[in-house]
């Protein structure tokens, strides 16, 4: 699977990922001009230890990666982080790969009501969601080639 291009969440398609100018990341509407901070690319890798493959996220605008902190709170980085997909038909969730004190369980990026994916300290509200089952449509995205 490529993932290039715009990351359109599921539960509300009017929204693609964004990295917005002060390094925060959310869902906003789609700008059909000047949207590199809107522009995902993806690369994988094969770990052998876990028989998995994992994923770098990388914004095209900022070149910087999607990560997470130690907190568990979304950010972007210019360090690689290798997230693991959760791949439901053609969308994706992006997972970080064994932070969960379990196999069963997923810390998972999530789209929230006010279109925040990040943890804003001021409001608590903590977007990598500690996921037990089937991901939702807010945690899900559409890779779009725009």
């Amino acid at each position: 699977m490529a993932i290039s291009g715009v990351l359109v969440n599921v539960h509300n398609p009017a929204l693609v990922l964004t990295m917005t100018k002060d390094g925060k990341v959310e869902g906003q509407s789609l700008n059909h001009t000047g949207r590199d901070n809107q522009l995902w690319f993806a690369q994988f890798r094969y770990v052998k230890e876990t028989d998995a493959y994992v994923w770098s996220v990388l914004n095209k605008g900022t070149g910087k990666y999607l990560s997470w902190n130690s907190s568990m709170q979304v950010l972007m980085s210019d360090t690689q982080h290798w997230w693991k997909l959760a791949i439901v038909g053609e969308n994706i969730g992006f997972q970080v790969p064994h932070a969960s004190k379990d196999d069963e369980s997923y810390y998972t990026l999530e789209l929230e009501d006010n279109a925040s994916v990040t943890w804003p300290v001021d409001r608590g509200i903590v977007t990598l969601k500690n996921q037990t089952g089937t991901v939702i449509s807010r945690q899900l995205w559409t890779p779009v080639d725009k």
